[in-house]
């Protein structure tokens, strides 16, 4: 879709989709990552054919198997708009890398829609290691120690690189885990994330996933949004499951921002919502425990803590 300047650039944003390399039930939420894309996908037809692209903020395969992501790709390749990825700390880089792309799913670091630079961003430095070269590879615990989001300094050098070469008026940052000050306190301050925001004041929002929510809140005076998932989404209010979700974007050519959080109807949704959302469950994700202090604590601890029994399987 050919846009000008002055037009409004309208997109789509899928995050959390955790596909697995077989299709099927997961978890004890008893989710099906490959008929929640496809609700999502089906539901944002519309929109998606009218966007000049699809934004996937991460955690695209559960357990980063390229098989996942072969699958993942085929899928995404049929979409009917540009979709441009990045990589949550469910992911691995060498697969996503190696099996993802294809002719319509883009990796790249930025790409520039009328007045808008939309910039991509790995969050993930908490997982990953310098490997002695200047580049980066991930840890093996990379999917529980990227709890919060933080760049690598390579990836800070590059995203300066590109701010203060583009021509862009607007940029829109993109980014796996929200940098929402109660969710995440370690990316406040004088981190790498934090000062480049300061100083570009041409960044006008970001945009994540992680927290499988319809949640938003500000980061150095910008607004955050971020998108539920296309798997399971949480109704963090009203402590139940809720069905998959999307969110679409209007960015204006004057740098304001709309987006709304939708969340596609019907079977699916009903039975997610009649579930409840464990508090062990909710505390993680809002980064009120770790997953290795919950780890640590003993079962009748975890009951005391939680007021449920810890769980046999993970979601």
């Amino acid at each position: 879709m050919s846009t000008t300047a002055a037009d409004p650039v309208t997109l789509v944003q899928i995050s959390d989709l955790h596909f697995p390399d077989t299709a099927g039930v997961r978890g004890f939420v008893q989710h099906d990552p490959d008929a929640g894309l496809a609700a999502v996908l089906g539901h944002a037809a519309g929109a998606i054919a009218a966007a000049s692209l699809v934004v996937a903020t991460g955690d695209l395969a559960d357990l980063g198997e390229p098989g996942a992501y072969e699958r993942l790709g085929d899928v995404l390749d049929a979409v009917p708009a540009p979709v441009y990825c990045l990589s949550g700390n469910h992911d691995r880089n060498d697969a996503y890398r190696a099996c993802l792309p294809r002719r319509n799913v883009h990796l790249e670091t930025a790409v520039r829609v009328g007045s808008w630079l939309m910039l991509f961003l790995d969050s993930n430095a908490r997982g990953r290691e310098d490997a002695g070269d200047g580049t980066y590879r991930d840890r093996d615990d990379r999917m529980t120690a990227a709890e919060q989001p933080e760049l690598t300094p390579a990836e800070a050098a590059q995203a300066r690189a590109i701010l203060e070469a583009t021509s862009a008026e607007h940029v829109f940052v993109w980014l796996h885990h929200p940098p929402l000050p109660d969710i995440a306190p370690d990316a406040q301050g004088d981190t790498e994330l934090a000062k480049l925001v300061r100083d570009f004041p041409k960044i006008r929002a970001l945009g994540a996933g992680h927290l499988h929510g319809d949640l938003h809140g500000t980061f150095e005076g910008r607004p955050v949004f971020v998108c539920p998932s296309t798997t399971y989404s949480i109704d963090y209010a009203g402590r139940v499951f809720d069905g998959p979700s999307y969110r679409t974007y209007t960015l204006h050519a004057d740098g304001t921002v709309e987006s709304e959080a939708l969340t596609v109807p019907g079977d699916i949704t009903d039975t997610m919502r009649a579930k409840p959302a464990p508090k062990f469950l909710t505390d993680l994700m809002m980064g009120r425990i770790t997953l290795e202090e919950m780890r640590e604590l003993t079962d009748a601890e975890f009951e005391e803590r939680f007021g449920e029994p810890r769980p046999t399987r993970g979601a």
